[in-house]
């Protein structure tokens, strides 16, 4: 299957640590996924080390993650106030409700009934072909994904980069096809096993093709940069070396 394939390539060119988490929408769940109920943030991680995660509104742990990615409703009532309560006045990641409004309606809508399993899985172990790539990368290996991205196209990313860490690492680049860097949600960023340098970059599946086709022609791949001879008289030695070329 390609995308094991790819796999396998992205982690050797990119030095990765752990592989590519493969996100999959589905009606079915996975042949072998590990027991219990997971937050998604750390699902993320598990399946990077080489778990099968299997979230549905009964296995998510997280109210908020159920949400974002469409496997359950909103929260209504009292626990509507509570969720609000703890955003304002716990993380303190919201200075009042109204701004907290605010970041919801200007975000992209979950696909709510979509699917009754979101399936996270290393990319190389991947059953079935996946809706988009989660890569936990650093700030260079981010660069060099949305660099092989834009390759082919000259397109930069159309980002969102606020809200909840699976909101953006997994609900917007689903629902809208794009390319999305998230340096995460700040509470997200305290879960053991995230550090500091680490970003996430998601890449939907349809992209990934042309990520792949540009990694030996790019030099964000394997290709060896060069200066031409027409522009050899305007970089000198040093500034050529500064650059890598």
């Amino acid at each position: 299957m390609e995308w094991q394939d790819y796999a396998e390539e992205l982690i050797d060119v990119l030095d990765l640590e752990g592989s590519p988490v493969a996100v999959t929408y589905s009606m079915e769940p996975p042949a072998d996924a590990a027991e219990g109920r997971h937050r998604v943030c750390t699902a993320l991680l598990e399946a990077r080390d080489g778990e099968t995660i299997d979230l549905t509104a009964e296995s998510s742990s997280c109210p908020g993650g159920t949400w974002h990615l469409g496997l359950g409703e909103p929260p209504t009532g009292e626990r509507a106030k509570g969720f609000k309560e703890f955003l304002v006045h716990g993380e303190k990641l919201f200075c009042s409700i109204s701004t907290l409004h605010r970041a919801h309606d200007l975000a992209v809508d979950p696909p709510l009934g979509l699917a009754d399993h979101v399936v996270l899985s290393p990319l190389d172990e991947a059953e079935t072909e996946p809706d988009a790539v989660v890569f936990i990368c650093n700030a260079e290996q981010g660069c060099r994904l949305v660099s092989l991205d834009e390759y082919e196209t000259g397109k930069p990313p159309q980002t969102e980069m606020i809200g909840a860490t699976c909101q953006q690492a997994i609900t917007y680049p689903v629902v809208k096809g794009e390319l999305n860097v998230s340096l995460m949600d700040y509470t997200s960023r305290h879960i053991k096993g995230y550090r500091p340098e680490h970003l996430m970059v998601t890449v939907p599946y349809h992209r990934l093709h042309g990520v792949m086709r540009s990694i030996p022609h790019c030099t964000a791949g394997r290709a060896e940069a060069e200066v031409p001879e027409s522009f050899q008289d305007e970089l000198d030695e040093e500034a050529q070396e500064e650059l890598g070329l």
